[in-house]
């Protein structure tokens, strides 16, 4: 019988709200459920007591980095915890977000977006001035490159044509917590029609097109719900924002958990994705898989994930009259549909498949290079 192929994950992140936090613990929860795997992980205190609840059965000794602040703890992941990972005897370390430690041992990077290169400048002060440099130098370090999508591997070798010769394609999977969880309602929304739109505040989620179109008249007299953290760095759509709901015109819904969400997909007349751009698109996944019509931007990730699908329209994420008369004509057209899996998309076990896969490769190649 075959050795477990031992792995070092980075999951600083798992506690994390919003994309990432989903990806490190869809990933952790795959790899929990593997037999062929042990891992060594590296958090957070905070993020202990979720490693161990979501892998326990795969860990070895979970590594504890000594900062949480998002400075100290990005600059010892990148230059202090290579030997943690080498004396638990990984074969490789898998970076999560962002950075890869500075080690002899084979690296590979999940590349979920380009964000913190292409539109540095929406970013705090001290991410804008660090973040890009280390990010770029763990993309030029690792020994592979997982794109979660075609179109960020395309970015990627915009930026770098070397970044995109070492990159793999491994679609993000879709939720199996999310599909088998009981819906709740927030009491907010009782009896109202709404629409979605799932995100934070950053600038390029482009919710001031929401806000500017629900600021002057409620489309199709739909409540807008915003469901994410109080975060991103937008201040005047956060103004709007906290105006429209002072008004009644819009619920913002921060912090929900799985329940409220599925709730939210399952009951809105409309989901909005006016993104300027994406690495994937993850709610834009979950709306299509709850049935959910779905206007969305003409960024090449979402339409690489809707994949013409019949539910699912694209707009210029600039036409505020074409984005208002497209939600006035869909609303109230949601089908009856029980749940399902969209063509071509996959679960978070097959992404981890393909990750264990890809990873095992690394090793072997790198291997045969150095003998």
């Amino acid at each position: 019988m075959r050795e477990p192929f031992r792995v070092g994950i980075l999951a600083d992140t798992v506690d994390a709200p919003g994309g990432i936090g989903r990806y490190v613990r869809e990933v952790l929860a795959a790899l929990g459920r593997r037999t062929d795997v042990r891992v060594t992980v590296l958090t957070t205190e905070r993020g202990c007591a979720t490693v161990r609840r979501i892998a326990a059965d795969v860990l070895e000794p979970v590594v504890v980095a000594p900062r949480a602040d998002q400075v100290s703890l990005a600059l010892w992941v990148r230059y202090r915890s290579g030997p943690a990972f080498a004396r638990s005897d990984a074969e490789i370390v898998i970076g999560t977000k962002h950075l890869v430690p500075r080690t002899s041992q084979p690296t590979m990077l999940v590349v979920h977006d380009l964000l913190t290169i292409t539109r540095a400048h929406e970013n705090a002060l001290v991410k804008r001035v660090l973040l890009p440099r280390h990010y770029r130098h763990s993309l030029d370090d690792a020994t592979h490159l997982v794109a979660v999508s075609a179109a960020t591997r395309t970015r990627l070798g915009d930026l770098d044509p070397t970044w995109m010769t070492k990159c793999s394609v491994v679609p993000n999977g879709m939720s199996n917590h999310l599909l088998s969880v009981e819906p709740v309602a927030p009491v907010e929304l009782a009896n109202r029609r709404f629409a979605l739109v799932v995100g934070d505040l950053s600038p390029r989620k482009n919710l001031a097109l929401l806000t500017r179109i629900w600021k002057s008249a409620s489309p199709a007299e739909l409540t807008l719900v915003v469901v994410g953290p109080d975060s991103g760095t937008d201040a005047p759509v956060r103004s709007e924002l906290l105006e429209l709901e002072r008004a009644g015109r819009v619920v913002w819904i921060r912090g929900a958990q799985d329940p409220v969400l599925r709730w939210c997909y399952e009951r809105a007349d409309v989901v909005l994705f006016p993104t300027y751009e994406e690495g994937f698109g993850l709610p834009l996944l979950e709306a299509m898989t709850f049935n959910a019509p779905v206007i969305a931007s003409t960024d090449p990730a979402l339409l690489e994930v809707a994949a013409g699908a019949d539910g699912v329209s694209h707009l210029d994420p600039d036409a505020d009259d074409a984005w208002r008369a497209a939600i006035e004509r869909v609303a109230g057209s949601r089908p009856e549909v029980a749940p399902s899996l969209p063509a071509g998309a996959i679960t978070w076990d097959e992404h981890t498949d393909r990750l264990v896969t890809i990873a095992r490769e690394t090793v072997r190649s790198r291997s045969v290079r150095s003998t």
